[in-house]
Formats: structure tokens, sequence, C-alpha cells
């Protein structure tokens, strides 16, 4: 079974009601972005059932090759079914229950009114708590992994703009880029550059690689433009208008 991180109070009420679904039997929603823990609560929902793929499975209930009654599983994706009609006549007749998970609530009526409760996990960045507790469990998960010692939370880079998918990678990241210097470093970035040479004013559409993560890094060090400018060596014009080039990145 999966664990389902709930320190914040919204992911304390989403569990209690997961407890609930593990006694009642009816249909459930679960509802959130990439990498927010939808399988993992779907998984403590229903621990022992397996989690099904809609469009697989839909193809696999047309071929009639799938032998399933009286039992309880985990769709993933189910805003991807299309013929809504020919999978509701299979989980009635079939007395199929199901624990749904889905990006969006975008689904058809019939579909959507099949399930009496709807959880809805939000992102990382609504939970602070449950963040924190990832962090400490994706380290630890590193450090077995990668046989090293755990680093400092302080060396972290902890990165939750796609929530569990990439604040994992960021975690191992931290880890791998403890054992690199700067012969690795350029010799990462000449691979990367190589790859993607080959258009007009390339050193042009390049160079944000370069400056993007020395103006944040320097922003982040000494917070004020003035003192950005000054340890940089550049003006503050010049500054002002790389912030401005480059504001989508920083």
């Amino acid at each position: 079974m999966q664990d389902f991180i709930a320190q914040d109070e919204i992911s304390k009420e989403i569990l209690n009601s997961a407890k609930l679904l593990q006694a009642v039997n009816v249909h459930a929603l679960i509802l959130g972005g990439a990498g927010v823990g939808k399988k993992s609560l779907a998984q403590y929902i229903l621990p022992n059932s397996n989690i099904y793929n809609s469009k697989s499975l839909q193809q696999d209930i047309q071929d009639e090759v799938i032998n399933l009654q009286n039992d309880a599983i985990i769709i993933d994706k189910i805003d991807e079914l299309t013929n809504i009609d020919l999978f509701l006549k299979w989980i009635n007749t079939n007395d199929i229950r199901i624990i749904a998970i889905s990006e969006n609530n975008m689904l058809n009526q019939k579909l959507k009114d099949i399930f009496s409760i709807n959880l809805e996990v939000p992102s990382l960045h609504k939970r602070e708590l449950d963040t924190k507790a990832l962090i400490h469990k994706f380290s630890l998960e590193a450090s077995r992994t990668l046989d090293m010692e755990m680093i400092s939370s302080s060396k972290l880079i902890t990165n939750i703009t796609n929530n569990t998918h990439s604040l994992r990678k960021s975690i191992y990241f931290s880890y791998l880029f403890e054992t690199i210097g700067e012969e690795e470093i350029l010799m990462f970035l000449e691979k990367y550059l190589g790859e993607n040479l080959g258009e007009d004013n390339a050193y042009k559409n390049l160079l944000y690689l370069f400056e993007v993560p020395l103006i944040k890094a320097s922003t982040k060090k000494y917070k004020s433009q003035v003192q950005v400018s000054k340890h940089l060596g550049l003006n503050r014009i010049t500054l002002r208008k790389k912030l401005e080039t480059h504001k989508e990145l920083l």
C-alpha cells in the first residue's frame, strides 16, 4: 500500500474521507494535478486492487477479454474514456466498484453522476507541511539508493512545479550534484549545447543558459539589484534589460 502524506489540515481531511471510503461500497473520483498523490490515495482506499489505464480497460471491455466480477478496481485517467455507455453497462452488469483518478473534472455527465464522493487533492504549493515531509522522505530514499550520507536540508534543491514528480527528481539531483565538480558541469553543458546547435543566432538564443541561473543565484544571494549589479560587474541599466529579457524564466 502506498503512503499518502497527510501533515497539512487539508490533507488530513482528505485522508479522513479516504478512510470512510474504505468502509463504504461506493464509486469515488479523485481529482488533482500531476504528482499530487492521487494514485497513493487511491491505493490507500483500495490497497489490494489493481490499477487500470482507462483506454486499455475500455479496449479490453470491447474485446471481451477482461473477466472481472464483484470486484473493486482503480482506474487511472478516467477522463480519457470515450465509450461511456459501454463502460457503465460493464460495471453495472459485473458489479464493479471503481475508484477513479483524473487530472481534470471535464467528464461526461453520465460518468460524473456515478460518483458518490469527489476528493480533490491540492498541489504541493498549498501543502507546506506535506512538502517538508516529502522532502525528508525523498532525501532518505536518495541517500539509500545512491549509498550516500544524507545531506543537509540547506543543500537540497527543491522544485515543486510538478509536485512530487519534480520534487523527487530535484532531491536526487541534489545528491548527484554533491558528487560533481566544475569539469562535469562543463561537460554536461557542452553536451546539451552540442545537441541544440544548428540554428542561426545560436549564441544569442542559448546565452540564457548561462545568464538566467547566474542572475537567479545572484538575486537570491545579494537581494537588491544594486548589489547584484555591483557583484556581477554590470551597470544597472544592463541588468534591468537582462531581467526584462529573461523575466519569464526568473
